[in-house]
């Protein structure tokens, strides 16, 4: 016999022993998709030349090249909801606390915080009807305009008729993110603080509101 054709045979019988164990056959076989390790389906893919942008609760809308932030808030019932719109709260809004005897009164607290704002900034969403006017003598000639609800009495805005373009909203209406944006600038009618009331560090104070 050809020592070739011994080498055929060898050759056929190695073969016929090698294992056919299941670690050999899955080598050759397709790796396992991994789709079924994640049963959800990506909403939104993100290349690495592109970084992920998060945005806060309170959202951005755009007007022609305007950046507008919107500052929701609303009455104690919740029947009656306003939005805010500023392009820039630390410049258009400035929140004050006031001790005069007349924020005492109607607040029923030591003072009265509120938010001057442009009176264009704020619009009613919901509710239009539940809003009620009052209006009377600020107790030094000038006339104090104020908004509140019919339903549960909670004050909206005011403003004098002194004010201009301005208005003042109560500034406990709005949401929490949205009183981040405007926290308190300054303290009025101090001359007027309730003896236990201490002055807030890092504000200006002033005794009366044209100091």
């Amino acid at each position: 016999m050809s020592s070739s054709r011994i080498c055929r045979i060898s050759c056929r019988r190695l073969a016929a022993t090698r294992p056919t164990s299941s670690r050999y056959t899955n080598l050759r076989s397709k790796p396992p998709r991994f789709s079924n390790l994640f049963p959800f389906t990506p909403t939104r893919s993100y290349s690495s030349s592109q970084p992920r942008s998060y945005t806060s609760k309170a959202s951005v809308t755009t007007t022609g090249n305007k950046k507008m932030t919107p500052l929701p808030g609303g009455c104690y019932c919740g029947a009656i909801k306003y939005t805010i719109t500023l392009e820039n709260p630390d410049s258009q809004a400035r929140t004050s606390i006031c001790h005069c005897s007349n924020c005492k009164k109607f607040t029923g607290g030591e003072n009265g915080i509120t938010t001057k704002i442009p009176k264009s900034a704020f619009q009613i969403t919901k509710g239009k009807d539940h809003v009620k006017v009052h209006e009377a003598d600020n107790g030094s000639g000038v006339v104090l305009h104020r908004e509140f609800c019919d339903t549960c009495g909670g004050p909206l805005l005011e403003y004098g008729a002194n004010a201009g373009d301005n208005a003042y909203v109560f500034y406990g209406t709005m949401e929490d993110h949205a009183r981040g944006q405007v926290e308190p600038k300054g303290e009025f009618f101090c001359k007027l603080r309730d003896p236990w009331m201490p002055q807030i560090e890092g504000l200006f104070q002033k005794e009366e509101i044209k100091q």
